[in-house]
């Protein structure tokens, strides 16, 4: 055999060995569950007195079939509610941090488009606009503002009263 064949997985001998194994393998469970015609099953009982390892797979798989209905089953099972309510707990916390995450985004950028705005449009400068310190207007005569409060400056017919 060359290197060539025996570094590209199994040969065709062991292929067939493998689909043989297999069959035989299948053969033996239906024997044993009773399920093979009788020239089956002389055949089964013709490997099992002439082949050691199907002698060894045959013992096995009795000893599996005798033991698996003494493993013990669990009689509850876990309680899936509280593990339910937990992830959904935490759907829940990821969906509120999202939408914090989100409203605060769009807060911000509200805030900064506000200043940038009240800043940019007023004087069309990013100059802070403060209150100018002007005098008031000194040829306002303060007594001209007073009102008088018993004497009414429009005169209001008797009737309206």
């Amino acid at each position: 055999m060359s290197n060539y064949e025996s570094d590209n997985g199994p040969s065709f001998d062991e292929a067939t060995d493998m689909n043989n194994q297999f069959e035989r393998f299948e053969l033996l469970s239906a024997y044993m569950d009773g399920e093979v015609t009788a020239a089956e099953r002389q055949q089964v009982q013709q490997l099992l007195d002439t082949d050691p390892q199907f002698h060894q797979l045959y013992t096995q798989l009795l000893r599996l079939q005798r033991e698996i209905p003494t493993v013990p089953v669990p009689t509850s099972s876990p309680e899936t509610q509280p593990l339910s309510d937990l992830v959904f707990a935490s759907i829940d916390r990821q969906h509120r941090v999202r939408r914090l995450t989100l409203v605060g985004g769009f807060a911000l950028a509200a805030l900064v488009v506000g200043l940038v705005s009240n800043l940019w449009w007023r004087d069309n400068s990013l100059i802070p606009y403060h209150a100018q310190n002007s005098p008031l207007p000194t040829d306002v005569e303060v007594d001209s503002l007073t009102i008088a409060l018993n004497r009414p400056m429009v005169e209001i017919p008797p009737d309206a009263q």
